[in-house]
C-alpha cells in the first residue's frame, strides 16, 4: 500500500510519490492549492485570489508558478535537464487566468473566456460520470475529450460553485466531508489514473475521504490501481482518464 504525502505544489507531491513507490514509505498528509484546468497535458496554473464562491459572481484568478513548471517536468520529461529551463521560457509567468461563474444560474465563463450554461450531469460510468455537462453558445454539448475541455470545464465550476448542479456521484454523502471543504474533483467510482512512481497508472476510485492534514480537514481519495497496490492519496496525484 502506498499513502503519499498531500503537498502543496503537484511538482513536489509527485517526487515525493515517486520516491514512495521504490521505497514503499508512509507519510502524513499536508494542504494542497487550488488550481485552474487547461488541458490533461497542461501546466495548470494555481489559483491566487477566490471571491464570491457559490454565489452569482464567483471569480477564480490564477498563475503558473515555478513550481507547477517543475511538477510538469518531473511528470512528463522526468531526466530532462533542460525541461524546467525551456517551459519557464515557454509560459508567461505573469499572464492570469480567469474563470467566473453565476453559480445560481448554472452559467461559468471559464478560461477560455466562452460562456457555457450547464445541462446537467454525465449519467454513464464513462469518463466523467457523475460530473457537470455543459451546452455551449450553439447549444451544443462540450465533449469530455482533452480536444473539448468539458472535463476542464467541470473543474473549474467545482472549484467556483462547490455542490451545485453536481451528481450524486460528484459529492459525498455529508458525514465524510465537512461543509467547509471544497467539492470533490473525482467520484466513487470513477475511473482516473493515478500517479505511481514515474508513471500514470489506471486506477477506481473507491471511497472519497475526510482526513486530518496538518493545515486541518482535507479531502482525499481511496483509490485501486490496476496494477494490484491501492492506497489514499491527493486529488494532486489523481487525473482524469481522458480519452485517446
Amino acid at each position: 500500500m502506498f499513502r503519499p504525502m498531500m503537498m502543496r505544489t503537484r511538482g513536489a507531491a509527485m517526487a515525493l510519490l515517486a520516491g514512495l513507490a521504490m521505497c514503499g514509505g508512509a507519510t502524513t498528509a499536508s494542504a494542497q492549492a487550488d488550481w485552474l484546468a487547461l488541458c490533461s497535458k497542461c501546466v495548470n496554473p494555481t489559483v491566487f485570489s477566490k471571491s464570491g464562491i457559490g454565489t452569482a459572481n464567483a471569480v477564480a484568478e490564477a498563475r503558473i508558478t515555478s513550481a507547477e513548471v517543475q511538477g510538469w517536468c518531473a511528470n512528463w520529461q522526468p531526466g530532462d535537464k533542460n525541461c524546467v529551463k525551456q517551459q519557464l521560457a515557454a509560459e508567461d509567468l505573469n499572464k492570469v487566468y480567469r474563470a467566473t461563474a453565476n453559480c445560481p444560474a448554472g452559467r461559468i465563463t471559464p478560461i477560455d473566456g466562452k460562456t457555457y450554461r450547464l445541462a446537467g450531469v454525465w449519467d454513464n460510468r464513462d469518463i466523467g460520470a457523475g460530473r457537470s455537462k455543459w451546452r455551449d453558445a450553439a447549444g451544443r454539448i462540450v465533449g469530455r475529450d482533452n480536444a473539448s475541455g468539458g472535463l476542464g470545464i467541470s473543474q473549474q465550476w467545482e472549484l467556483l460553485c462547490p455542490g451545485k448542479g453536481q451528481g450524486a456521484k460528484s459529492v459525498p454523502a455529508a458525514p465524510q466531508v465537512a461543509r467547509n471543504l471544497p467539492a470533490p474533483e473525482f467520484a466513487v467510482g470513477q475511473i482516473v489514473q493515478a500517479r505511481y512512481g514515474h508513471e500514470w497508472v489506471r486506477a477506481r476510485v473507491n471511497q472519497v475521504r475526510r482526513v486530518n492534514g496538518t493545515g486541518g480537514p482535507e479531502i482525499s481519495y481511496d483509490v485501486s490501481l490496476e496494477n494490484g497496490k491501492r492506497g489514499i492519496v491527493s486529488a494532486r496525484m489523481l487525473r482524469a482518464q481522458w480519452p485517446g
